[in-house]
């Protein structure tokens, strides 16, 4: 399907410059039989110390795919440590682990042509790991070690941390990354998912500090495993036993926090560009809640490719914009955002923040035509196939689903959902929890060069670049 759709594009844009023939079919208005996808559950099973395995067998090819995903991630940083779980990630796989150093770490890795990783986000760490079924018992003992015991070698903790006031030293570099980061801590405020690190918190950042937030999150009891590919399901058990034996089970206690409160205004950042960049937007629900389906669907409406409301008003009709678009957001254990974004002609700045305020109250005072709901109902229901592009995908986010406390069958009653609205549910919705009088914006350009003063538009706040 979606080999189908990038060849309808590019004969679209190939139409664009040529001409299209007259009786061809209006590539947005085809309709596809919607393809089935497979139905897939993997063997559950919990270890001796309390961690969850999902495992799927796949004798395809000789190759075993494993990803633990443990509930720690940047929301659970101390406050004036900020940026700590990039390190920690970082360095977790290249600051060696057991008794291999950074070096000999690298070397087996190679020479089995193998592969183990750590990545973190707000709400997650995972450590994974990929293999050659042959290899498969010593890469898993590597991966246990840096699961398990990481060394966070001194000279490699350093070594992150000096990339990481780099990026600092640079982040104001590109208008598009500023835009993208305030909005993100505006929206947020009051919350942990809004806080940005500084020289400062980066820092402050020990070796001993890392090592803390390992004892405190790295539980087996807080874990699961999703492990897929090569192996017999029983015996892959008997070996998980035998490997993680020494990790003990433990309580993890994760903070609560109250949800953002962010303070309605315009944010603007002075930056000597030919372009502007604008983000406007406003929480609104949690993932899969009452109110996130229709919210969803909305906001495809919205902002979701050519056919949207933002693309077709502000770039198509009035060429205003280079890229724009919007969305809702997943938010878990917090609200997602509903929001819109331009990059835009700078002597057009003012324009295009009316003219995208101007399309989501449309959305709240008419309901959108039936035409197009069912356009964007379709694009969703239709890319529901590629949820399942591998039984890895599959077993992983069914380990994050569980760790999330979601149902079992979450996205079914979402596809469900989706399939029943109605405009008069989107509409409502969009009434409900879509105040443009309450949306953060941020605009990061050069206003010697706006077409009118921002200050015309609502309270202006500048926010000098740190």
């Amino acid at each position: 399907m979606k080999a189908i759709w990038s060849l309808l594009l590019a004969l679209l844009t190939l139409g664009l410059a040529q001409g299209v023939p007259a009786d061809w079919p209006d590539p947005f208005k085809m309709q596809f039989q919607r393809l089935q996808p497979p139905t897939l559950q993997p063997t559950r099973v919990q270890l001796s110390n309390g961690l969850q395995v999902l495992l799927i067998e796949d004798r395809s090819l000789p190759f075993v795919n494993g990803r633990i995903y443990l509930r720690t991630g940047s929301i659970y940083e101390p406050d004036d440590k900020v940026g700590l779980s990039g390190i920690f990630s970082a360095v977790m796989r290249t600051g060696g682990a057991g008794d291999r150093t950074p070096d000999q770490i690298d070397e087996t890795l190679e020479t089995l042509a193998a592969s183990v990783s750590v990545s973190t986000d707000n709400l997650f760490t995972s450590v994974a790991f990929n293999t050659l079924t042959e290899n498969l018992d010593q890469v898993l003992q590597i991966w246990a070690d840096v699961l398990l015991r990481p060394r966070f070698a001194q000279e490699r903790v350093d070594l992150e941390k000096g990339r990481a006031l780099e990026a600092i030293r640079r982040r104001n570099d590109q208008p598009t990354q500023i835009a993208v980061r305030e909005f993100v801590r505006r929206i947020n405020e009051g919350h942990p998912a809004g806080r940005i690190s500084s020289a400062a918190s980066i820092q402050s950042i020990t070796r001993e500090d890392l090592l803390a937030f390992h004892q405190r999150f790295f539980k087996p009891n807080g874990a699961v495993l999703a492990i897929t590919g090569d192996f017999n399901t029983q015996e892959m058990v008997a070996r998980l036993e035998r490997t993680l034996q020494g990790w003990a089970r433990g309580e993890v206690s994760l903070p609560s926090f109250a949800p953002p409160s962010p303070k309605p205004s315009i944010y603007f950042l002075q930056k000597e560009t030919n372009q502007s960049v604008i983000y406007m937007g406003l929480p609104t629900v949690t993932a899969f809640a009452p109110g996130y389906s229709e919210l969803d669907l909305a906001s495809r409406v919205l902002g979701d490719g050519f056919n949207s409301r933002l693309f077709l008003e502000v770039r198509t009709k009035r060429g205003l914009a280079y890229a724009t678009g919007g969305a809702q957001t997943q938010g878990f254990g917090w609200p997602g955002f509903f929001y819109g974004a331009s990059i835009s002609r700078v002597e057009k700045t003012a324009e295009v923040i009316e003219l995208m305020l101007a399309q989501f109250r449309d959305l709240r005072e008419r309901p959108v035509s039936q035409e197009e709901l069912e356009l964007f109902r379709n694009n969703i229901l239709n890319a529901e196939v590629f949820r399942f592009t591998s039984k890895q995908a599959v077993a992983e986010r069914i380990a994050r689903t569980q760790l999330l406390g979601l149902p079992p069958d979450y996205y079914e009653q979402y596809v469900r959902q989706i399939q029943a609205l109605t405009p008069a549910d989107l509409q409502r919705a969009m009434q409900q929890y879509v105040r443009p009088e309450q949306f953060v914006i941020v605009v990061v350009g050069d206003r010697r060069q706006f077409d009118k003063p921002l200050s015309s538009l609502g309270n202006v706040i500048e926010v000098p670049l740190e």
